[in-house]
C-alpha cells in the first residue's frame, strides 16, 4: 500500500500560515508513485483481479464503493454517534468475531475469540494508544465490550443485542445492494471458476454480513492511509458522491466516465451544499466547517455555485489511484471468498433481508 499521509491534521494544518500551507498540498500532490510487494490474493480457480482490468473501471467501481462506505459510517453513527475511533473498532471486533465463528452473529451464547490488546487495536488504527484506550473505554460504558488488562473483546451476546442485530441486517442489505449495482448496473464479471454448493439462506447471511464488515474496515484503512483524521476523509467522500452522482447511477454517463483516465467534467459535477454535509454525516457543523475550511486553503475542494466541489488535480493524482486499485483487487478478494463459501451471487438480486439500501441523501 502505497504512503500518503499528511504530517499533521487537517486541524493542524488549518492553524498554519498560507504559504506553509500550500507547500503541504504541492508536497502531496507531487508524491512519486511507490510500488510495494504486491500480496498474492485469490486461487487458481479465481485468480487476482489485474491492474489493467481494474483501472478501465476504476472511477465507476470507486463511485460506488463510496456510496457502500457511506451508507455504512451512517448505519453504524446510529450505535455510536460521531465516535468514529470507537466505532470503528467495534466493527474490527465484530468482524474479527464472525471470522473467527460466524456463527457467533446469531448465537446468544458465542463463543469468544482470545482479548486483543489496547496496543494491537492502536497499531491497527494508527492511533496513539491514550487515544485508544478511550475509544475502547466508552464502548465498554455502552456494554458493547469487556476491558480488560489483558485487552479488549465484545461482551457475550452482544450481537444478538436489538440495535447490534439491526445494525448488521442493515449492513447485509447494503452489502448486496453494492454487489448488485457492481454486477447488474456496472456489469462486473462475478466470480467463475468453481464455486462452492449453496451454504443455507443463515450462513449465507453470515458470510455477507462479514463481507460488509471487511469492506467498512477497507475503507477506513484507505482513509486513515491519507489524513490523520477521518472527518476529512469522511467530508471528502461525501462531496465527491454529491459531486457524481449525476454520474455513478446514469446508465450512459456512468460507463462513458468508468475508467482511470476519464475524470469527469466540472459541468457534469453537482455541488454539494454544506448544510447537505452536516444533515446527512455524523459529524458536528463546526468541526465539519473547520475540516472543510482546511481542505479549501490545501486547494482540494472549492465552493461553485454555492456548493462543494472537489478539485480534478486531485482525482487525477496517480498516487491516489493506485492506492485506491489496490483496495478494489482486495474488495474482489472479499467477494471471490464469498463464492467460494456458498453464496449465490448469480442470484444476487434474491438475497436482500428487506430492501434496497438507498443512497445516502446530499
Amino acid at each position: 500500500m502505497q504512503s500518503l499521509r499528511f504530517p499533521w491534521s487537517l486541524t493542524q494544518i488549518a492553524k498554519l500560515p498560507r504559504t506553509k500551507i500550500s507547500l503541504v498540498a504541492d508536497e502531496f500532490l507531487s508524491a512519486k508513485m511507490q510500488r510495494g510487494k504486491q500480496e498474492v490474493q485469490g486461487s487458481v480457480v479465481n485468480p487476482p483481479v489485474k491492474r489493467a482490468n481494474t483501472l478501465a473501471t476504476y472511477r465507476l467501481v470507486i463511485r460506488l464503493l463510496t456510496e457502500m462506505q457511506l451508507c455504512g459510517v451512517v448505519a453504524l453513527s446510529r450505535l455510536v454517534g460521531q465516535d468514529h475511533l470507537g466505532g470503528n473498532a467495534l466493527v474490527a471486533l465484530l468482524a474479527e468475531m464472525g471470522r473467527f465463528n460466524p456463527e457467533a452473529l446469531d448465537s446468544e451464547t458465542p463463543r469468544i475469540h482470545r482479548p486483543i490488546t489496547i496496543r494491537a487495536m492502536a497499531r491497527s488504527f494508527h492511533r496513539p494508544y491514550e487515544t485508544m484506550r478511550r475509544a475502547l473505554r466508552r464502548l465498554a460504558e455502552l456494554d458493547l465490550v469487556d476491558l480488560g488488562d489483558d485487552g479488549v473483546v465484545l461482551r457475550a451476546g452482544v450481537a444478538r443485542r436489538p440495535e447490534i442485530a439491526a445494525y448488521l441486517v442493515e449492513m447485509h442489505d447494503i452489502m448486496v445492494t453494492f454487489l448488485e449495482d457492481l454486477f447488474v448496473f456496472a456489469r462486473l464479471p462475478r466470480p467463475g471458476g468453481h464455486v462452492a454448493p449453496w451454504a443455507e439462506q443463515s450462513h449465507q447471511q453470515r458470510l455477507i454480513k462479514i463481507a460488509a464488515l471487511d469492506l467498512h474496515l477497507l475503507s477506513v484503512e484507505g482513509m486513515q492511509g491519507i489524513f490523520n483524521d477521518w472527518s476529512g476523509l469522511l467530508l471528502a467522500a461525501a462531496v465527491t458522491a454529491g459531486n457524481t452522482r449525476g454520474i455513478t447511477y446514469h446508465p450512459e454517463l456512468a460507463f462513458t466516465y468508468a475508467s482511470a483516465e476519464n475524470i469527469p467534467p466540472m459541468h457534469l459535477r453537482l455541488p454539494v451544499p454544506f448544510k447537505a454535509l452536516c444533515d446527512a454525516l455524523p459529524l458536528c457543523p463546526t468541526t465539519a466547517w473547520r475540516r472543510i475550511t482546511a481542505m479549501k486553503l490545501l486547494g482540494s475542494i472549492k465552493t461553485i455555485d454555492g456548493g462543494l466541489i472537489l478539485e480534478s488535480r486531485w482525482l487525477a493524482h496517480p498516487t491516489l489511484i493506485a492506492n485506491a486499485c489496490d483496495r478494489i483487487e482486495r474488495m474482489h478478494a472479499v467477494i471471490n471468498r464469498m463464492a467460494q463459501s456458498g453464496v449465490p451471487l448469480h442470484a444476487i438480486e434474491k438475497l436482500y433481508i428487506h430492501r434496497r439500501a438507498e443512497p445516502i441523501p446530499l
